[in-house]
């Protein structure tokens, strides 16, 4: 008898269980557990946007080169964005001719800039999506769920710069011409030095 009441007792719990469960789809237990992040997926919707912001706050090579030269912490903080320990990042439009093209860079001559800047634009190994990621601000650690996230990002915004910027134009064919570079700079190279990470270059015929 008590067996019977035992039972009967568990298959109360039982259903009572099953009555409170909430079975989910297939769909539905996905919201649950997102996918894992994907930097490529990201940066596809990303990198547009990136560009094109880049592109509405760029400050000219020539106001920020002089204003770096005067105080590189006012410039960064007027046209830049802290990335903490005296480091910036900025959006940058430059106008320039192009004087040499080899397979790393493309230098250019920029009139208006302190006498002995360099102004390089990689196109080869140099290329780098970390100063784009940062210069905007819109972008930020705290967005992704650590390090390696983050830099992955970066890494995935230099492969649609390739895709996206270097790919449609010839360096070498660009030798003599006047081109118009929207992109990103970001402190710490040498003085007087600004190598230019390309979200458009624009060629004049």
């Amino acid at each position: 008898m008590k067996r019977l009441v035992s039972l009967a007792v568990i298959a109360a719990l039982l259903v009572a269980a099953a009555l409170d469960t909430k079975f989910l789809s297939p769909e539905q237990a996905a919201e649950l557990n997102p996918a894992p992040f994907s930097a490529e997926s990201y940066a596809a919707k990303a990198f547009p946007e990136v560009a094109g912001a880049i592109k509405e706050k760029a400050t000219d090579l020539e106001v920020l080169a002089r204003a770096v030269a005067a105080d590189p912490t006012a410039a960064g903080k007027q046209y830049g964005q802290d990335l903490g320990s005296g480091s910036y990042a900025f959006p940058v439009k430059v106008t320039g001719t192009v004087d040499q093209v080899d397979e790393n860079f493309m230098l250019l001559k920029v009139s208006g800039v302190p006498d002995g800047t360099a102004v390089r634009v990689p196109v080869g190994p140099a290329l780098s999506g970390t100063p784009v990621r940062d210069a905007t601000g819109n972008i930020k650690f705290g967005d992704f769920a650590g390090q390696t996230d983050y830099q992955s990002v970066a890494n995935q915004f230099k492969l649609r710069m390739q895709r996206d910027v270097l790919a449609k134009i010839d360096p070498a064919s660009l030798k003599g011409k006047q081109v118009t570079v929207y992109g990103a700079w970001s402190t710490g190279g040498p003085p007087k030095s600004f190598v230019i990470q390309p979200v458009d270059i624009e060629a004049r015929s």
